[in-house]
């Protein structure tokens, strides 16, 4: 029990850091759309459907010096299916750090991610809030377009200890 509340203020902590230093920054803030699909690993979110829809808004600033990086970003995505009758959501609202590596001379870079925050967990019964995190990678091909590959992982929820694991794929366009 204190381990979580250890883990937990120290994130809250570090996460009013990198919101703050991003909200001086938002004059230069750009959003991405995103639309693709989400395939969860934990076999009771796969018993609803292998496959999931997922769409995705983030708003990105320049990235927060402390952590060397190149962007910081808050997303929110909804993962959700619909079959047969049942159906199911999670949503997850999360603060990223961005990591850039430009790819050659050519217009396109390669990102690397690391996320946190929360996740809304509708799949049966009550919604469960859960603490869970992101890693990433974007392949830009210009300044608009790009595909992501995610890995999303929580905390245990429900009776049957479930984990909205699973891998994202979207295609991006930011305007």
């Amino acid at each position: 029990m204190n381990n979580h509340w250890i883990r937990r203020s120290a994130l809250s902590a570090l996460m009013i850091l990198v919101v703050a230093t991003a909200t001086a920054q938002l004059e230069t803030a750009v959003a991405r759309v995103r639309l693709g699909a989400y395939f969860p690993s934990d076999t009771d979110l796969q018993a609803f459907n292998k496959t999931w829809f997922a769409v995705g808004l983030t708003v990105a600033t320049e990235g927060v010096p402390l952590l060397g990086s190149s962007a910081t970003e808050l997303s929110a995505d909804l993962f959700t299916h619909q079959t047969g009758g049942s159906r199911g959501t999670v949503t997850a609202l999360l603060l990223t750090q961005v990591y850039e590596q430009p790819i050659g001379g050519t217009e396109a870079r390669l990102q690397l991610r690391f996320g946190a925050g929360l996740y809304v967990v509708d799949t049966v019964g009550p919604s469960k809030n859960v603490f869970g995190g992101r890693v990433g990678l974007t392949l830009w091909f210009n300044e608009f377009y790009s595909v992501e590959l995610n890995y999303e992982i929580t905390d245990r929820f429900g009776t049957r200890n479930d984990r909205a694991n699973g891998f994202a794929l979207t295609v991006g366009y930011q305007f």
